[in-house]
């Protein structure tokens, strides 16, 4: 037997009880515990806003472009679980497409179902996107379905008018230039009003740009524009007329860079014209364009005042402080400014140190690749740089030690001779006070070859030494400086044929 007990909303509470008749005795009535009963609501989409299509928010946008609608979907009742989204146009648009995502930042990613649990919600985004110019009113659909449960209405009415758009681009040619050139610029630009109207192009000019007169021109056909130049040279307005709707309108003109486009450190320089476009309508209505860059890079050209430093380093035999035949080229010397710009001399002993500004430069030696000290005058200085300086450096010469005079390890001169086609190489090792060894390579041919790369070690295990020759016509001495004993080696040579 069953009891209906107390009802309340979702609940139903009931009582059993077990009657029971004994054979010639009294009946029992057994009574149970009392059993509640909870009906689960189930899982409920809830969408706002939830406009209808009679009687929805509006929202007024231009087009072409995205409209961000803002949505919040929730899930009422007992239990939760995934809610599908759908969102879609109740009539459809040619140029028109709509997704949920899930925010309006500009790498948003799209969403078509979320998991949300019982009085939970979310903010959620429907993106519209209009890809033309468009006059229409768009009825804007979210749908959110949970289990067997949907809200299948929730309508935001989007009322589009279509954009005036000038979009101007402005180029340049040749895009590098230098003082004194005449670059030509052009202003392009598609009329996208409906009725079209006067156009005007105003230009501004960077300090060291200035218009040349009359040569403004219609690109089509080359007919002269009007162009009305400011007090100071730095704004230009052109005038060419009447535009109409459809049309693309091309000007172009020319600019003169002047000697102060060019600054003191005579490094390059870019120039920037800006332009900006209006149409009129004839009912008054200005449209108004972006704003579009054209940009030359000036060189200094003839106006370069740039320096460069060059000399040798050599080991100075008679000590006079001037390179002549008998004295050896220093390679591998590092050659310091005190701003910290180097050069590593090359097999000659020769270095260059470029695109310097001119004035006073501390100009010194690394000690550790140019371990010698300099000829009195002819060491670390400084030199006044200007257009193409010279500044070499003597060393004096290490005095070579024979006999009881040698350090310990070290051992008397070493000569050798290799001989690979028609190139003959001599190397010589002489031991220095210091305990350090001269080495001296003297390269020749029989004939004049290119490309020729000499490669030597101090020891045979010890750390290359390349030296390399655009072309060998005549005998070069190549020499280099070890701070310990150097040993016998074989050098490597490779050669190409002219």
């Amino acid at each position: 037997m069953l009891g209906a007990g107390t009802v309340r909303a979702g609940e139903i509470r009931n009582t059993a009880a077990l009657r029971a008749t004994v054979p010639g005795g009294p009946q029992v009535l057994i009574p149970s515990n009392t059993v509640t009963l909870r009906a689960q609501e189930p899982c409920t989409p809830s969408v706002t806003p939830d406009g209808q299509p009679g009687a929805a928010r509006v929202i007024s946008s231009a087009a072409p472009g995205t409209i961000l609608i803002p949505y919040t979907v929730g899930v009422q009742g007992d239990q939760g679980g995934p809610v599908t989204l759908n969102a879609s146009l109740l009539e459809a648009t040619e140029g028109v497409q709509v997704r949920v995502q899930d925010s309006a930042a500009a790498d948003a990613r799209e969403l078509t179902s979320l998991t949300l649990n019982p009085g939970q919600s979310r903010e959620v985004t429907v993106a519209v996107t209009v890809t033309r110019a468009l006059t229409a009113t768009l009825n804007v659909n979210l749908a959110a379905t949970c289990g067997g449960r949907s809200d299948s209405v929730n309508v935001t009415q989007v009322r589009l008018q279509p954009v005036a758009a000038l979009l101007l681009s402005h180029s340049v040619t040749p895009v590098l230039a230098q003082p004194g050139d005449e670059p030509t610029f052009t202003l392009t630009l598609p009329v996208s009003v409906p009725a079209g109207g006067s156009a005007s192009l105003t230009v501004t000019l960077p300090a060291g740009l200035s218009y040349v007169p009359d040569s403004a021109q219609l690109g089509a056909n080359g007919a002269p524009v009007t162009a009305t130049v400011s007090a100071d040279g730095r704004q230009v307005t052109f005038t060419p007329g009447t535009v109409s709707a459809g049309q693309t309108l091309t000007v172009t003109y020319r600019a003169r860079i002047g000697v102060e486009a060019v600054d003191g450190s005579g490094r390059e320089q870019d120039l920037s014209a800006t332009g900006v476009a209006t149409v009129t309508g004839p009912d008054g209505q200005v449209t108004r364009s972006n704003e579009a860059s054209a940009t030359v890079r000036v060189t200094p050209g003839v106006f370069d005042r740039r320096a460069t430093l060059i000399g040798e380093v050599f080991l100075d035999v008679n000590g006079n402080g001037r390179r002549d035949p008998q004295d050896s080229p220093l390679a591998g010397a590092r050659v310091l400014l005190a701003s910290g710009v180097q050069a590593v001399t090359d097999e000659m002993g020769r270095y260059a140190l470029r695109n310097l500004t001119p004035g006073p430069w501390l100009v010194t030696l690394d000690r550790d690749t140019a371990p010698f000290a300099p000829v009195p005058g002819f060491g670390p200085r400084v030199a006044d740089v200007f257009a193409l300086t010279r500044l070499d450096f003597a060393l004096q010469q290490p005095s070579a030690v024979t006999g009881s005079g040698l350090p310990s390890g070290a051992s008397a001169p070493m000569n050798t001779t290799v001989r690979q086609g028609p190139l003959l190489i001599t190397r010589s090792v002489s031991p220095t006070a210091g305990g350090g060894s001269v080495v001296t390579l003297t390269v020749s041919s029989a004939r004049p070859v290119q490309d020729v790369t000499v490669t030597d070690r101090a020891t045979p295990d010890g750390e290359a030494r390349t030296f390399a020759l655009g072309v060998l016509s005549s005998a070069v001495t190549l020499q280099y400086v070890t701070l310990t004993p150097a040993g016998s080696n074989d050098p490597d040579v490779l050669w190409r044929e002219p």
